[in-house]
C-alpha cells in the first residue's frame, strides 16, 4: 500500500525485510505532468484501446501485453529526464547506501483492460534476467528495481501482486518461478502494490511478485520501469546504453544532463583515468552541446573534486 508520508528511512527498512515497498509522492508534479503528457507517442489511450479508435495500433496489445516495451531513450525528452531524474538517483543512493550508482534498466510498459491479454504470470523472481549469478545482500552487490507510476495503480489496474520475503526464505535459490497449486499458501498472502501516479514500487531482485489482468473497465497502467545497481557489478546488467549512444534521442539528452546523471549512465566522472587530452577534445566534438567544464577543471587540477556535483545541478548547454 501506498505511503505518501512514509520517510526513506522507513521504506528503507521494509525494503530489506520484506523485499519491497510503495513509496508515495515521489515524482514531483510538473515533471510527471511533462511524462504524461508524451504517453500518446508511445502508447493508444485506454478510452482509445477501449473503443478500438486505431485498430493497427491497438493489435500488438490484444496479442501480448508485452509486446511494445519502448527501451531507453525514448523519443520524449520529459521521460527520458524522468528515468535519470535527481529523486530517483537520491532514493537509489539512500536504499543502496551508495554514492556512485548505474543506471542499469529504463522501459515503459502499458497494460490494458477491454479485450487485452489477461496476464496472469507465475510468482517469480526477477533475478534470473537481471545477474548471471544470484542476489548477495550486502553493499555494493545489492541491486534495485523501480515501477514509476505513471498513471494511478490499484488492485483493479493490475497492480503488481508481491509477496513478502519473510515468507519465501525456504524456497531454492533455483526456483524462480513458482507453481499455482504447489505454492497455493504463498498466493493466499499476495498483496496489491497500488499507489497514486508518481508512487515508485522499490522492490528487491529475488522478491517473488506477478503481473496480474485488469479488472477494472475502459482503464490502462502505464510505468516506467528503471533498476540501479553498483559499479563493477559486470554481473548484473540488463540493458547497454553505448548501444543506443548513435541514435538522436540520446544526442538530445545529453547536454540536459547534470554530471551526476551522466554518471549514472556510466558517462566516465570528471578525473577518471579515461580521461586525456585527446579523448576531452573528442567527446567535446562529439556532444558539442555539453559543457566540458568539470570535466576539463579535474584533469588541470588531477583530483575528482568536480565529480562531487550537488543533487538538482545541470550542465548547461554551449
Amino acid at each position: 500500500m501506498t505511503d505518501a508520508s512514509m520517510s526513506i528511512h522507513t521504506a528503507k527498512v521494509k525494503w530489506e525485510r520484506t523485499g519491497w515497498c510503495v513509496l508515495g509522492g515521489v515524482i514531483p508534479d510538473v515533471a510527471l505532468a511533462a511524462a504524461q503528457a508524451d504517453l500518446g507517442h508511445f502508447f493508444p489511450s485506454a478510452e482509445e484501446f477501449a473503443s478500438d479508435h486505431d485498430p493497427e495500433r491497438n493489435r500488438p496489445f490484444r496479442v501480448r501485453g508485452d509486446a511494445v516495451r519502448p527501451r531507453f531513450p525514448f523519443e520524449s525528452d520529459s521521460i527520458n529526464l524522468l528515468a535519470v531524474h535527481e529523486v530517483l538517483i537520491d532514493l537509489a543512493e539512500e536504499i543502496l547506501e551508495r554514492r556512485d550508482l548505474r543506471l542499469y534498466q529504463g522501459l515503459l510498459s502499458a497494460k490494458y483492460s477491454d479485450g487485452a491479454p489477461d496476464d496472469e504470470q507465475l510468482l517469480h523472481a526477477d533475478y534470473g534476467n537481471h545477474t548471471l549469478v544470484v542476489p548477495r545482500h550486502d553493499v555494493g552487490y545489492e541491486q534495485l528495481e523501480m515501477f514509476v507510476y505513471l498513471t494511478d495503480v490499484t488492485a483493479e489496474t493490475a497492480a503488481t501482486r508481491m509477496v513478502s520475503l519473510e515468507r519465501t526464505t525456504g524456497i531454492p535459490v533455483e526456483r524462480t518461478y513458482l507453481d499455482f497449486e504447489e505454492y497455493a499458501d504463498l498466493y493466499a498472502t499476495e498483496e496489491p502494490a497500488s499507489g497514486s501516479a508518481g508512487s515508485v514500487l522499490l522492490y528487491r531482485p529475488d522478491t517473488f511478485h506477478r503481473g496480474v489482468a485488469m479488472t477494472a473497465p475502459r482503464s490502462w497502467r502505464v510505468m516506467l520501469h528503471v533498476a540501479f545497481k553498483s559499479p563493477g557489478t559486470d554481473w548484473l546488467g540488463y540493458q547497454s546504453w553505448p548501444f543506443s549512444a548513435e541514435g538522436m534521442p540520446w544526442h538530445r539528452l545529453v547536454p540536459h544532463l547534470s554530471v551526476r546523471q551522466l554518471c549514472v549512465l556510466g558517462f566516465p566522472a570528471p578525473g577518471d583515468d579515461y580521461w586525456s587530452e585527446e579523448t576531452l577534445a573528442g567527446v567535446s566534438a562529439r556532444y558539442p552541446r555539453l559543457d566540458m567544464s568539470p570535466w576539463r577543471s579535474a584533469f588541470r587540477t588531477g583530483s575528482t573534486e568536480a565529480s562531487a556535483v550537488p543533487a538538482g545541478e545541470r550542465t548547461p548547454a554551449r
